[in-house]
């Protein structure tokens, strides 16, 4: 099983897990193939990784690139900033948006 971030999943791969978005509604079962649709399902829900069937190969295991390495620094401060808040559905997805946009922004930031 590999945790997979949601811009790099591709179409034809296996979930090794349900996903669920924030509210714990099921969006696909494990065992689904994943297409560009779905995709697209869980990004507009917010989902950020998934789990997939598969094992890590030599070129996943190298070290996590400098954008990886932002995104996780995002995330965690967000999270950070967001503890206290996370039971409230509106701050829930309001997180899930801040996180889609500084996503989203990245390339812009790692060019300037």
């Amino acid at each position: 099983m590999i945790r997979v971030n949601i811009v790099d999943l591709k179409p034809g791969t296996v979930l090794a897990q349900p996903v669920r978005n924030h509210q714990g509604l099921l969006l696909l079962d494990a065992g689904a193939k994943i297409t560009k649709k779905t995709i697209r399902i869980f990004k507009s829900w917010g989902v950020i990784e998934v789990s997939v069937e598969g094992e890590l190969n030599e070129s996943r295991t190298a070290a996590k690139t400098p954008v990886a390495e932002v995104q996780d620094t995002f995330k965690r401060d967000l999270e950070a900033k967001f503890s206290d808040v996370m039971d409230d559905p509106v701050m829930v997805e309001i997180f899930n948006v801040a996180i889609r946009q500084l996503m989203k922004d990245l390339p812009k930031i790692e060019n300037e």
